[in-house]
């Protein structure tokens, strides 16, 4: 039973082998199963697929916990876009703010290899639209339905 198993195990990984000798075999894609809400979860598409809403979801787990309504040390980002200048000094529009989430700051950590190009198009939209919330009513979750 086992050298079946073997045997059929070295058959698939020749059939699927390279075309040459010495030469790396491809690597399939791999698929993702949307139905598994850890990969939405991962992927920080539990609220939306895209948009402010996904933004809000990214702000949560990446932002809030130094950017929030108790904090000291960090600046509250409520109102940001209706100021002139981000504390570096640099005039705020959506470059600079993308640029100061992926390369950090000063006591800022940088998400460059953590969060995509989306991500950070996402986050910002809510950074500029609708952020943010107090902590006592944080947002709803959009998989609740009242009865």
């Amino acid at each position: 039973m086992i050298a079946a198993c073997l045997m059929a195990s070295l058959a698939a990984a020749q059939e699927t082998g390279p075309a040459t000798p010495g030469a790396k075999p491809e690597a399939k894609p791999i698929e993702k199963d949307y139905y598994q809400r850890s990969l939405e979860t991962y992927e920080f598409r539990k609220a939306a697929r895209s948009g402010p809403e996904r933004g809000r979801e990214i702000f949560y787990y990446k932002c809030w916990f130094c950017h929030n309504e108790y904090t000291k040390n960090a600046p509250q980002l409520t109102g940001l876009y209706g100021h002139e200048t981000l504390l570096s000094g640099l005039p705020v529009n959506d470059a600079n703010v993308k640029d100061r989430i992926r390369n950090g700051g000063a006591g800022m950590a940088a998400y460059k290899y953590t969060l995509s190009e989306a991500d950070i198009d996402d986050l910002v939209s809510f950074v500029r639209d609708k952020c943010c919330w107090d902590s006592d009513a944080p947002p709803l979750n959009p998989r609740y339905q009242a009865r």
